[in-house]
């Protein structure tokens, strides 16, 4: 069903690195949602009532939150479409993250609601009767949530968005909350047992769990996660196809959401090829607009390649760490000309407890190189390495 709307709906299908073909896709699926939604919540709130079934009711509700949601997300992605302006100029792709926010807190007070619900039918339990209909609207969810979370899977694949990212794992968690409630139904009647609101509990968990989980998600990426790998990868072979450029740092995705970014970086080469370096990187900014529909911005350094001063540089850089940790590691060392001057740029990796002694450790490297040489400018970017927790037995 949904490779046929896609046909009809989204112009240049395949042209999944658009970000307009991205907001096509999205808001298909967030409408195709708020209608399987309301279908199963109707369904599920009917047959629950004249079951007098709970759960099945409690399941209908968190069908209808998810209708809201979906609608929530859509209206986001409507917003998100709007380009950029003198107000904001990289576009209104971000207000589908704080969407997310809203979207996510709903769903965990749905959640904490039927929980109470479920608790109170523990506590004045009601036996749900067992019914054809019943039975078969919770198979019919159960596919239908299945159906749901493989297209949202696949569209959040498509999009980046971490609402469909959200929506996915939601809906495998509904899938699998409703097979919960099946199986209470089924041996409520069987064995006569009061499990109903039991299972309630169960379903209103599964919600929760998302609700957290969704929040979670769209936090990090508030907060700036690192880029995806197969996408650094592409743009550092692009940028590394030109021979002028001996290597690449800092290279960082400024994500403005809905496939819109800003690529940052610093291609480095030799000044002697100073002409081939600028019209190189014009040409690498040229190239990433065609095949991610992104802006960069790409700093020219000039290397000099000295391996004596190097290693003298580096030797009295770690006399000045040994004095505060032996943890402390170097990477990345490079000398750069910046005209009169010589940038002495690295990058310092040091165990977390030491992360209240950065401003320090880089005070003492400074005073220690730039005493011997007015010359030298030291350029370090702190890196907190963080360890993983070992339990020995």
């Amino acid at each position: 069903m949904m490779t046929l709307f896609v046909k009809l709906f989204i112009k240049n299908k395949n042209e999944v690195s658009n970000p307009n073909v991205k907001k096509a896709y999205a808001a298909l699926s967030s409408v195709v949602g708020i209608l399987l939604n309301l279908f199963l919540c109707i369904a599920k709130i009917t047959v629950g009532f004249f079951s007098n079934s709970v759960a099945i009711s409690a399941d209908g509700f968190n069908n209808l939150a998810d209708a809201g949601t979906s609608l929530v997300s859509f209206l986001g992605f409507k917003i998100a479409g709007y380009g950029g302006g003198n107000t904001h100029l990289f576009g209104h792709g971000r207000i589908e993250w704080i969407m997310s926010i809203f979207t996510s807190i709903a769903v965990l007070l749905m959640g904490i609601k039927l929980a109470g619900d479920s608790a109170a039918s523990i506590a004045s339990p009601d036996s749900p009767v067992f019914s054809m209909s019943a039975l078969a609207v919770l198979l019919v969810s159960i596919l239908v949530k299945g159906y749901m979370f493989c297209y949202n899977k696949r569209f959040s694949k498509i999009t980046g968005s971490e609402t469909l990212k959200a929506t996915a794992a939601d809906c495998m968690s509904d899938s699998l909350a409703t097979a919960a409630v099946l199986i209470s139904t089924t041996v409520s009647y069987i064995t006569h047992l009061e499990i109903d609101g039991y299972c309630g509990v169960l379903v209103s968990a599964f919600i929760i769990f998302a609700g957290i989980k969704s929040l979670w998600e769209v936090l990090g990426r508030i907060m700036g996660q690192s880029a995806d790998q197969e996408m650094a990868e592409g743009v550092l072979q692009i940028a590394e196809s030109y021979p002028e450029i001996i290597d690449v740092h800092d290279l960082m995705f400024h994500d403005y959401g809905f496939g819109y970014f800003v690529i940052s970086m610093h291609a480095e080469g030799y000044r002697k090829h100073s002409q081939q370096l600028y019209i190189a990187a014009n040409q690498i900014a040229y190239d990433l607009k065609q095949k991610f529909h992104c802006d960069s911005f790409i700093q020219v350094d000039y290397v000099l390649e000295n391996k004596t001063l190097k290693d003298s540089l580096m030797k009295q850089i770690y006399t000045v760490l040994n004095e505060f940790s032996d943890e402390i590691e170097i990477s990345n060392f490079r000398l750069i000309e910046s005209g009169p001057y010589i940038n002495v740029v690295f990058d310092m990796v040091y165990p977390a407890k030491l992360q209240k002694s950065e401003e320090d450790i880089c005070n003492g490297i400074k005073r220690e190189i730039e005493s011997e040489n007015s010359k030298y400018r030291t350029v370090i970017k702190g890196i907190i390495r963080r360890e993983r927790l070992h339990l020995h037995r």
